[in-house]
């Protein structure tokens, strides 16, 4: 009875961009970068694809029947400007830069959340039987955002991970267009919350 109360009653799209999803969970490889070239070459990186995505959304009316481009681009992106690859760079850029300030493993966790969770939840979740409510989202897709965000990020936040992983994926689950923005600093937020909690409480039973 409680699984037919999950059961998907909204039409969803059962196909995705595989392309897009694998250049997605590929800006998990930034923070690694960061680890072992430095955080320089990694916002440079950042920044370098950032003016290459924007000159070629500038050029795109001339560029758009290339078959590259087919399997990277959504279909309302091919007359519109392709707004969730930006705040998708620009979150990544953002979170960097904060790592300066911040909590670096945080900052890079966050970042795994965005590319692992939330490409996972996407690849898993289309094939999934239990949505939320009247949403296309699932709950296969969000518990293996959640378990992938966890073992990727640990290794750079340790527990704190599963923090910023449970925090990330609520929020994708109900996040529109905006979720490349949303997502990551959902997640480097419920960190950071989860972090002073643990730090107050040993200070208070030390």
């Amino acid at each position: 009875m409680v699984l037919i109360n999950f059961a998907c009653t909204v039409p969803r799209s059962l196909s995705y961009l595989p392309l897009r999803k694998v250049v997605h969970i590929s800006g998990a490889l930034f923070p690694v970068i960061a680890v072992y070239s430095g955080k320089g070459a990694a916002v440079g990186l950042v920044m370098f694809l950032t003016f290459l995505f924007l000159g070629m959304e500038l050029i795109k009316p001339k560029i758009r029947s290339y078959s590259l481009f087919k399997v990277l681009w959504k279909k309302n992106e091919y007359k519109e400007f392709a707004s969730a690859p930006l705040l998708y760079l620009v979150s990544i850029l953002v979170l960097l830069l904060l790592s300066y300030r911040l909590d670096e493993g945080l900052c890079y966790a966050s970042i795994i959340v965005l590319a692992v969770g939330d490409g996972l939840a996407t690849i898993i979740g289309i094939h999934g039987k239990m949505c939320y409510g009247a949403s296309s989202k699932t709950i296969e897709g969000t518990a293996a955002g959640i378990l992938g965000a966890t073992m990727c990020g640990f290794p750079f936040a340790g527990f704190l991970s599963f923090a910023g992983a449970i925090a990330g994926m609520y929020v994708e689950a109900r996040s529109g267009r905006s979720d490349n923005l949303t997502v990551p600093f959902a997640a480097l937020l419920g960190m950071l919350v989860v972090q002073f909690l643990v730090n107050t409480y040993i200070s208070i039973t030390a």
